[in-house]
């Protein structure tokens, strides 16, 4: 029996929806597959941002061992070597991995509101540094910049050179939109794209004249259609799940753990660049830092260290993560310092800092500002091109 299917069913059906999701429902339901992983020594960046502030005890212990503030003893912290001092009892956890290949990172932009210092650290107003990275990086993921769980990433997001950040809520549709089946019920890769195609086409004229309205669906379109071109190879994902303490069939993407089992997922499919918002670290009168503590180990750490061991110290990939957030924590309350220190794990990676903080909370003048930070991304991530300028941190790669 044929169906037909008018313009504004296809729309209502499929608005809303992101590539990975779009292709997803055109009928792919596989189980076990995704597309083809990129060559050897596949370069990424997993961006972990704590909504709120990112207290510099972590990355710059030693900054507070003097006064004894943010709870900083003379026996909680780690010397990594190089300058670089750690809190012990969090970061001084992680795998010897990254502590062999961790850098502090200063960030000087001199700003305190929240909304203002979450956009400038992501953008500069005319382009998006993630979606900006992520196409100068290349590659033939189908989809290259994702943000993993439905926290929204600050900053306006300009597609770049084709490439768009794309929303990952449910690991299945995922998972199914990058994969194939052999179930008879369902169409066939090649049919589906298809059908996405035509809608596509049969929606052209929406997308022109409402542009602003339809941005996300043009996108989703473009996306998905690329995901379906992709090759499949084998996928365990119950064995992924596990691994970060999820259970077989839970795919939503609604916790850090989840989120991180994501950027896995779409980096080994291909993305080069994925972003986990966390939220709640906008920790006034955490003077001793034991809620951020807490949190940090609790919540980050136990699959902060899956995703090193897994994905970071793989020998056939060079995956950076780099920790931040809106700024530092200043003292003696712990509310709005006007600068940041960023924490950054990657092969490529030196052990040092320039994100040592005084006393006081404040970086020294003539410290890089954000696109310094970007820049340095870009150079442990072994990208040819300089979308942000030369790297200001020249001390902290591995030449």
């Amino acid at each position: 029996m044929s169906h037909r299917f008018s313009r504004r069913q296809w729309l209502k059906g499929l608005a809303g929806v992101t590539g990975a999701t779009l292709a997803a429902r055109a009928g792919l339901w596989p189980s076990t597959a995704f597309a083809q992983a990129a060559p050897t020594e596949q370069s990424a960046l997993l961006i972990i941002f704590l909504q709120g502030g990112y207290n510099a005890v972590f990355g710059s212990a030693d900054s507070f061992a003097g006064a004894g503030t943010f709870g900083v003893t003379g026996s909680n912290q780690r010397d990594l070597g190089n300058g670089l001092v750690v809190d012990g009892p969090t970061f001084g956890t992680l795998p010897q991995f990254a502590l062999d290949h961790m850098a502090t990172i200063g960030v000087r932009h001199g700003l305190t509101s929240h909304e203002a210092a979450q956009d400038a650290d992501f953008s500069d107003g005319r382009g998006h540094y993630a979606i900006q990275l992520a196409a100068a990086m290349g590659g033939d993921g189908a989809i290259k910049c994702v943000q993993v769980g439905s926290r929204n990433v600050p900053g306006d997001k300009p597609v770049e050179a084709g490439v768009s950040m794309q929303t990952i809520t449910d690991m299945r549709t995922t998972i199914e939109a990058l994969g194939g089946s052999t179930d008879g019920s369902t169409p066939k890769r090649e049919i589906a794209q298809r059908a996405i195609d035509a809608s596509r086409f049969m929606s052209a004229q929406t997308l022109v004249t409402s542009p602003v309205q339809t941005k996300v669906l043009g996108e989703g379109y473009s996306a998905a259609v690329e995901t379906l071109r992709q090759p499949v190879k084998p996928f365990d994902f119950a064995e992924l799940a596990t691994a970060y303490g999820l259970g077989a069939t839970a795919t939503a993407v609604n916790n850090f753990r989840a989120q991180l089992a994501a950027a896995e997922l779409m980096i080994t499919a291909g993305a080069n660049v994925a972003v986990a918002m966390d939220g709640g670290w906008d920790t006034h009168g955490d003077r001793d830092a034991s809620n951020v503590r807490n949190m940090m180990n609790t919540r980050i750490l136990p699959p902060l260290k899956t995703f090193v061991n897994r994905m970071v110290a793989a020998p056939d990939k060079n995956v950076v993560v780099a920790i931040m957030g809106d700024f530092a924590r200043s003292l003696p309350g712990s509310d709005h310092a006007a600068a940041m220190s960023a924490t950054v794990i990657g092969k490529d990676v030196k052990v040092g800092t320039s994100g040592r903080m005084n006393a006081n909370v404040q970086l020294p003048a003539g410290t890089p500002s954000v696109p310094g930070l970007w820049a340095y991304l870009t150079k442990v991530l072994r990208v040819t091109q300089q979308p942000f300028g030369t790297n200001p941190h020249t001390g902290l790669v591995v030449t």
